[in-house]
């Protein structure tokens, strides 16, 4: 489902149970759940349990009851990292582990974001479009309109150097007798 659909069948979901949404609240949703039909199933059913009688979903409700799905934390994490933000993406990944996310994991994930971002700006330097690059690379566009939206801060050689940082970072995760949370914090400082 691409994020209009989504979007679409938020709206169908809640008008057949006479529910409404702020156009901000679905932003804020869809950035906080992704596009996963799922995810974003529960998230709605959780979001009209706790509205009871109300009738419209604003940002508020949205903030306070909708959890962030780790796909989302993790593309926060790296966009802290970009911006320089190190006390957030240290805070960021400390409750990620308290919620028992393992670093390597962590650390995958993070690294699968750096390479769709190098992707990315090849491909958008090279002239695609973001339906042509969520094509040409197989993954879904709405990822490749948040990557997108990063690249720009971005040289190519910036990215190339984070990637091979993440490389080495996983290397000491799998082979260093140091706490795990430690290397991953401490890759977090060096970036």
């Amino acid at each position: 489902m691409s994020e209009e659909d989504i979007k679409h069948w938020i709206q169908s979901k809640l008008n057949d149970n006479f529910k409404d949404i702020k156009k901000d609240a679905l932003d804020l949703f869809i950035e906080l759940t992704g596009i996963n039909y799922n995810i974003v199933s529960q998230e709605i059913d959780k979001l009209m349990l706790f509205l009871g009688d109300r009738p419209t979903i604003n940002k508020n409700d949205v903030n306070q009851i909708i959890n962030r799905s780790l796909e989302q934390n993790v593309f926060l994490l790296t966009e802290y990292i970009q911006k320089g933000q190190k006390e957030k993406a240290i805070h960021l990944v400390k409750d990620l582990i308290t919620m028992k996310e393992e670093p390597i994991k962590l650390l995958a994930l993070i690294t699968s974001n750096y390479r769709l971002f190098y992707q990315c700006k090849i491909l958008s330097q090279k002239g695609y479009s973001g339906q042509q690059i969520a094509k040409t690379i197989g993954v879904h566009p709405y990822r490749v309109k948040l990557a997108l939206g990063q690249v720009r801060h971005y040289q190519l050689e910036q990215l190339l150097n984070i990637i091979d940082a993440c490389a080495e970072t996983d290397y000491k995760l799998k082979s260093s007798y140091m706490d795990k949370q430690l290397i991953l914090e401490l890759f977090i400082l060096s970036l």
